[in-house]
C-alpha cells in the first residue's frame, strides 16, 4: 500500500511539473493583444499609364506619337511618408494592422519633339494651348504629376516564426488594401533649355485637364520584421509594394500609380510583451 502511495505521489509530481513547464512556455510566447506603432517610410513611386486619351492628339503630333511619349518614359519619384496606427493581435499567427498615413505619389509624362501648332497641355501658357512659333528649336515638356493622399492602410500580417520560443526577430508576411483620400493634386510642367512659352520655362498647374479622383484604393503586399528591443518596445522594418489597379483619373488619360515604401518605426505594447 505504501509503495502504491509513493507511485501516486511520483505521478502527481510529474504531472505538476509538466503543467508548470507548459504554463511557463505559454507565458513566454504570449504577446500583447493591442499595440501602438509609428513609422516613417521612404516612398519610391511611378505609374503605369495606358494613355488611351485622344484629347491631346492633333494633326501634327499623331495620337500614336503622343501615346509613345507618355507611356514609355515614366520616371519614379522619392518622397517620405509618416504613419501611425494600432496592431491588434488576433492570435499567435495573425495580427490586424490599421493605420493613418500621409503619402505623396508622383510620376512623369513627357511631350517630346513638339512642332508648330502641336498642343501642349491645359494650363501651359496663356495662348490656345498650341505651339505658335515655327522655329527649329527642340521643344520638349516634362509633366511632373504629384498626388497627396491621406491613406488608411488595412493589413493582415502572418507571423512566420511566431511559435518559435526565444526568437528576437519575428518575420511576418503582409497583405491588404489602402483606402485613399486625395488632399491635393498638382502638375509641374518643365520646358527644356532654350524653349519658353510666354517667356516662362516652367508652369505650376492644378488638376485642370486631368480630373484626379477624390477617392481611390490600392493593393498592398510586403513583409514586416519585428525586433524585441525592450520589454514593451519593438523596432520594425516594413517594406511594402502598393499598386492602384484602377486609374486615379476620371478622364480618359489614365494613370495607375505604383509605389515601394520602405518604412522603419517603433511598436509600443500596451501590456507586457512577456509576462
Amino acid at each position: 500500500m505504501t509503495t502504491m502511495n509513493l507511485n501516486l505521489k511520483k505521478i502527481n509530481t510529474a504531472i505538476l511539473l509538466l503543467l508548470a513547464v507548459n504554463i511557463a512556455s505559454a507565458q513566454k510566447i504570449k504577446t500583447s493583444s493591442i499595440e501602438l506603432y509609428g513609422s516613417i517610410g521612404a516612398v519610391f513611386s511611378g505609374s503605369f499609364n495606358s494613355s488611351i486619351s485622344s484629347e491631346m492628339a492633333n494633326s501634327h503630333q499623331t495620337f500614336k506619337q503622343y501615346q509613345d511619349s507618355t507611356s514609355n518614359k515614366e520616371t519614379w519619384r522619392l518622397n517620405f511618408s509618416p504613419q501611425i496606427g494600432i496592431i491588434y493581435q488576433i492570435n499567435r499567427d495573425f495580427d490586424l494592422q490599421c493605420g493613418l498615413s500621409y503619402i505623396v505619389l508622383g510620376h512623369q509624362r513627357q511631350l517630346n519633339n513638339l512642332k508648330y501648332k502641336d498642343y501642349t497641355y491645359p494650363g501651359v501658357g496663356s495662348t490656345s494651348g498650341q505651339i505658335v512659333e515655327n522655329t527649329n528649336v527642340e521643344r520638349n515638356i516634362k509633366l511632373n504629376y504629384r498626388y497627396q493622399y491621406l491613406q488608411v492602410p488595412l493589413l493582415f500580417n502572418y507571423h512566420v516564426n511566431a511559435r518559435t520560443v526565444g526568437q528576437k526577430v519575428k518575420v511576418s508576411l503582409s497583405g491588404g488594401v489602402g483606402f485613399n483620400i486625395l488632399l491635393k493634386h498638382d502638375i509641374n510642367a518643365v520646358l527644356n533649355d532654350g524653349f519658353k512659352i510666354d517667356d516662362k520655362s516652367s508652369f505650376s498647374i492644378d488638376s485642370t485637364g486631368f480630373k484626379a479622383n477624390t477617392f481611390s484604393a490600392n493593393l498592398m503586399l510586403g513583409t514586416r520584421l519585428d525586433y524585441d528591443y525592450k520589454k514593451q518596445i519593438k523596432l520594425i522594418c516594413q517594406p511594402m509594394f502598393g499598386y492602384f489597379p484602377l486609374s486615379v483619373s476620371s478622364n480618359q488619360l489614365e494613370a495607375r500609380p505604383w509605389y515601394f515604401n520602405l518604412s522603419f518605426g517603433v511598436i509600443y505594447s500596451l501590456d507586457d510583451l512577456k509576462k
